[in-house]
């Protein structure tokens, strides 16, 4: 696993785990959301009331179903960046691979000054900041796909206004279900992953404490 777990096999990563993300949701909408989601709606349609609050109805569009692939292959990024946190962490309080934490290059860090040091750690600083840059853009992604739910479900919710004033909620109620669903949805998962990122954000900032407490002694 660790021998894996390398940034020259990120791109092959990204694809495996997009990939597994995607049979993971589809599976289990399948299985447990389609048909309990279907007979829900359809009792709610005979007896011409809302649909229940029940998971699987919150779950069924398909905003929230792009919604949760896309947290969980960010999840697994996230999860690719903090093993490769933890091997540098530990390699680091041993004192070993210290020139391979630092630069992909060969470099010889006992005849290298301290300013050669700080533009290493700069560098390395940045480079974590471009590492979490994909995972921050699916943070943003998943509120905004939730928003797009939230227009389509008021757009299908005006269009049935009709019918509900000749007595039939349940299509209107079922439009607005999407709207606030959708948004619901995506909100929550984006508060999840926001927290995963402040952790990721965390061991890197300790991880730069430790290189510059080992490096930049005075």
């Amino acid at each position: 696993m660790k021998n894996y777990l390398k940034k020259q096999n990120l791109t092959t990563y990204l694809i495996l785990s997009f990939f597994i993300s995607v049979f993971v949701v589809q599976i289990f909408y399948l299985s447990i959301i389609n048909p309990i989601s279907f007979e829900l709606m359809s009792m709610a349609n005979i007896n011409n009331e809302s649909p229940p609050r029940h998971f699987s109805v919150v779950l069924k569009d398909p905003e929230q179903k792009i919604c949760l692939i896309l947290f969980i292959w960010s999840m697994f990024i996230g999860l690719f960046n903090f093993f490769i946190l933890n091997s540098e962490f530990d390699d680091l309080k041993n004192d070993i691979n210290i020139e391979k934490i630092l630069s992909e290059e060969p470099i010889d860090i006992s005849n290298s000054s301290t300013d050669f040091f700080k533009v290493l750690i700069e560098n390395k600083l940045d480079g974590f900041q471009i590492d979490l840059t994909f995972i921050k853009y699916i943070s943003w992604a998943i509120p905004s796909i939730g928003f797009i739910g939230t227009v389509r479900g008021i757009g299908e919710a005006l269009s049935k206004a009709a019918e509900a004033i000749d007595g039939n909620i349940t299509g209107m109620t079922s439009s607005l279900g999407v709207a606030f669903n959708s948004t619901f949805v995506a909100l929550l998962l984006s508060i999840f992953l926001m927290m995963f990122i402040v952790r990721l954000e965390h061991k890197q900032d300790n991880l730069i404490i430790l290189l510059r407490s080992k490096l930049l002694k005075t």
